[in-house]
Order: structure tokens, then C-alpha cells, then sequence
């Protein structure tokens, strides 16, 4: 009697099965076809060059004179490009030797003389060095979007300072939008306080332009935020250690960012906004924070601030804040108290 009982369950479960199986639900589905994905490009030119193969020569530069090399970048691809620049392979060299030192020979019998018998060849560190930088939203524009002066000759910084001994040291001029330009000016100032150990020196070094995707780091891109003089130059102030990085995701349903630095003013209240033109425009407060007493802060979260196309970002003091743009009052001598930014935004909202 068991065995039958048992055979009997192992029958109805196999027929419970077999009706499930013939059992049809209302159902639908649906196919998307057709769905890419394409790479996108990062490309620049340099005066209509690219590959770039032109060289500059500034020839007979004497103390307390200035050689000039300028050069418009543009953005040939189809994202936008955080651009930098650097010098490679700085050298000095003792130029013509046709005066005999003894040891050795120099350009000039005052050289072989300040010289003192041994040679003294790095013009590199007595060339004084600015650079300033102007970004246009088309090759058509006329008015730059966006400036500032990354090196000031009254900061008195040699190429040594900027580049390092040899080259290699990066400075970031900032972001180029897609189909907009970079013109870039720098001047060559040999400090007038040269001797004469510098007559008929020379000094040859390459320039490397590199052009990198906006999202570097698990599609976080940055940009740098800097206290400044304030208009009409924009010089960012590189004699102290005030500024911090804003890293915010490229792509997503909201603006996703992190904020560290040190801002001028310790153990105050700021706003970090982004938006467009501080002056008219409404700008958006993604979030609020307060510096300890060496002025250091940290900002994160998240906003709905909508796709941001060339935008500005900027760390406000609050009281400089009135809840959707600044507070002008006092224009411009609350300038140093802010960080400004040192480059554009691009953020897609999807």
C-alpha cells in the first residue's frame, strides 16, 4: 500500500509539471536593434599645424629685454581637451668660444672675466617667465569665453621655476571646447640683472603640448580652483598654497562631485557653485562648508544642476552669496577671498 501511495504523489507531481508547462500567460516582448557605441576623439592643432613641426628662434636677447612666443591651439576632435604644456630637454650652452679663458674658451673677453674660470652657462634660470591664455568657443568667436594669466613677470619666476631643471614640469592652461581654440601668449624676459658671465650664451629646449581627455580617474574629470588678482588679468597667485580640486563625474543623472583645498579665509563659511558668468547670470549652489582653522575644507555630494556646457566653478564666501549668484557689493576687494577656477566644465546629464 505505501509503495502504491507513493507512486501515485510521484505521478501527480510529473502531471503538475506537464500542466505548468502548458500554461500560457498574457505576455510581450519587445527589441531594440540597431543600439552603437563610438569612441570619441581627442585631437589638437597648433597654428594649423598637425602634426606640429614649426620652431622658434628668438635671436640676440640681452638683459632687460623681452623674446616672444605665441601660438594658437585648437581643438580638432570631437570631446573637449584639458591642454598643458611643458618644456623638454632645456640646455644652455656657452654659445661662439672664440676668447681663450686658458681652461677654456667663452664668447667675450667681459665673459671670461665675470666668469671667473669657471663656466657659467644656465640662461634658463635668468629668463623670466610669463604666460597667459585665452579660450574661444569657435574658431569664429572674437570675444574669449574665458581667460587668465597663469604667470606674471612680476612674480619673477624663471623658467627653472616653472619647468624645472631640464623640463618636464606640466602647467595646465586649461580646457578647450569642442570646435573652440586656445591662444596662448608667453614672454621671454632676460632679467636685467644678468652679468656679463651670460654674453653670447644660448639656450635651446623643446615645447610639448598635450591634449588629455576631460575624465581621467573612474570618469571623474578635475579642475583646479585658485585665488587670483581679479580682473583684467585673472593672475593666478602662485606665491602660496591657497587653492583646491574639484572632481566631478562627466556623465550621470546628477552632478556628482568632491571638493578639497584650502580656501583664504580659516574657519569661515563658503559656497561651491558653478555657472556660467558670475556677474548676470543665475549660478547654482551645489553645496556649503566651513574651513578649520588652517582654512582647509572638504565639499561632496551630488546635485541637479543640468547639463553644464563651458561652465565656471567658484568656492564663495557665504556672505558673498545671495542664494542663486553673488553678492556684488564691495566689487572688487573681496576678490581675494574667493577660489576661482582655472579651467572649464563639460557635464552631460543623462
Amino acid at each position: 500500500m505505501k509503495k502504491i501511495l507513493i507512486s501515485l504523489s510521484v505521478i501527480g507531481a510529473v502531471a503538475a509539471i506537464a500542466v505548468g508547462g502548458t500554461i500560457a500567460y498574457f505576455s510581450d516582448t519587445e527589441t531594440s536593434t540597431g543600439n552603437t557605441f563610438s569612441a570619441g576623439t581627442i585631437d589638437i592643432a597648433i597654428d594649423s599645424e598637425n602634426p606640429w613641426t614649426k620652431n622658434y628662434s628668438i635671436g640676440d636677447l640681452k638683459p632687460g629685454e623681452t623674446g616672444y612666443i605665441n601660438f594658437d591651439i585648437t581643438n580638432e576632435g570631437t570631446n573637449p581637451v584639458n591642454v598643458s604644456k611643458t618644456l623638454t630637454s632645456i640646455a644652455g650652452t656657452g654659445g661662439a668660444a672664440i676668447f681663450n679663458c686658458g681652461a677654456y674658451s667663452a664668447s667675450s673677453e667681459p665673459e671670461c672675466v665675470a666668469e671667473s674660470g669657471t663656466p657659467n652657462d644656465d640662461v634658463a634660470s635668468q629668463i623670466i617667465y610669463d604666460l597667459s591664455v585665452e579660450v574661444y568657443a569657435s574658431l569664429a568667436s572674437t570675444t574669449p569665453i574665458w581667460w587668465q594669466e597663469i604667470y606674471n613677470v612680476g612674480e619673477n619666476k624663471s623658467l627653472t621655476d616653472v619647468y624645472g631643471s631640464g623640463g618636464g614640469t606640466y602647467v595646465n592652461l586649461g580646457m578647450i571646447p569642442v570646435g573652440g581654440h586656445m591662444k596662448v601668449t608667453q614672454s621671454y624676459h632676460f632679467n636685467p640683472d644678468a652679468g656679463n658671465q651670460y654674453q653670447g650664451d644660448a639656450l635651446s629646449f623643446g615645447i610639448t603640448i598635450q591634449g588629455d581627455q576631460m575624465a581621467q580617474t573612474n570618469g571623474y574629470a578635475s579642475v583646479v580652483l585658485e585665488n587670483k588678482t581679479g580682473p583684467t588679468e585673472w593672475d593666478i597667485i602662485q606665491s602660496d598654497t591657497l587653492k583646491g580640486t574639484l572632481s566631478y563625474k562627466t556623465q550621470g543623472p546628477l552632478f556628482v562631485y568632491n571638493f578639497s583645498g584650502v580656501a583664504p579665509l580659516a574657519t569661515h563659511s563658503y559656497v561651491l557653485a558653478v555657472g556660467y558668468n558670475a556677474a548676470t547670470d543665475v549660478d547654482t549652489q551645489i553645496g556649503t562648508g566651513t574651513t578649520d582653522d588652517n582654512g582647509n575644507i572638504t565639499i561632496s555630494g551630488s546635485f541637479d544642476t543640468g547639463s553644464l556646457t563651458n561652465a565656471k566653478a567658484w568656492l564663495i564666501p557665504a556672505e558673498n552669496w545671495t542664494g542663486t549668484a553673488m553678492n556684488w557689493t564691495g566689487w572688487p576687494g573681496f576678490v581675494p577671498n574667493f577660489l576661482w577656477e582655472t579651467g572649464l566644465i563639460n557635464y552631460t546629464q543623462n
